[in-house]
C-alpha cells in the first residue's frame, strides 16, 4: 500500500506564493472584488465572494487546508497596496520609521497581537498591522503566519523577528 506524503499549504513555497501574488495583483483589475473584500468585518464574510473562490480553487488540493484561515488571508491581504518581500512581516512591523524611535508597532501592541487565538480578532488586527505599515507589506510572510496562526511555532517566529530588530 503507498502512503501518500502530507503536501502543506505553505505561502513561502514559490508556487503557492506566486498564485497568491498574482491573484492580489488582479485585484487591481477589479476594483469592485477588491472593495468588497475591504469591506468584510469577519473572514466569514469573505467566504461569500466570488473573488475568493479564485484564490481558494487552486488552494483546496493541500494538506490542512482551512476556509477561516484562508478567508482572513484573503480579507487581509486585500488591504496591502504593495508588496515588499525584503524583510519578513514581523520584522516589518519592528521598523523604526524614519525620524521615529519606536517601532511602527509597539511592543505592547505586538505582544496582544500574538495572544490573539480568536479569528475575528486576528482579521481586524492584521488588517491594522498592514494600515501601520501604509500596505507595504511582505505578502507572502504575511499569509503564511495568518493562514497557520493557530500553530504556536508561528507566532514563536513571528516573535523571534520582531524582537531581533527592535534589541
Amino acid at each position: 500500500m503507498m502512503i501518500k506524503e502530507k503536501v502543506w499549504l505553505n505561502f513561502n513555497d514559490p508556487h503557492v506564493s506566486g498564485f497568491l501574488l498574482q491573484w492580489w495583483e488582479d485585484l487591481d483589475k477589479r476594483r469592485g472584488d477588491r472593495a468588497e473584500l475591504r469591506r468584510c468585518k469577519l473572514p466569514e464574510e469573505v467566504l461569500f465572494l466570488p473573488s475568493y473562490y479564485r484564490l481558494r480553487l487552486p488552494m483546496i488540493q493541500y494538506d490542512g487546508f482551512n476556509d477561516t484561515s484562508l478567508g482572513t488571508v484573503a480579507g487581509v491581504v486585500s488591504h496591502a497596496k504593495r508588496s515588499d518581500s525584503s524583510e519578513r512581516f514581523a520584522e516589518q512591523l519592528a521598523k523604526k520609521p524614519p525620524g521615529g524611535d519606536s517601532p511602527v508597532m509597539s511592543e505592547l501592541r505586538f505582544r496582544k497581537f500574538l495572544s490573539i487565538r480568536e479569528p475575528n480578532a486576528l482579521f481586524r488586527e492584521g488588517i491594522r498591522a498592514v494600515r501601520l505599515l501604509d500596505g507595504v507589506v511582505n505578502i507572502p510572510d504575511l499569509a503564511q503566519g495568518l493562514y497557520w496562526w493557530k500553530n504556536s511555532r508561528t507566532r514563536q517566529e513571528w516573535a523571534r523577528f520582531y524582537y531581533e530588530k527592535t534589541v
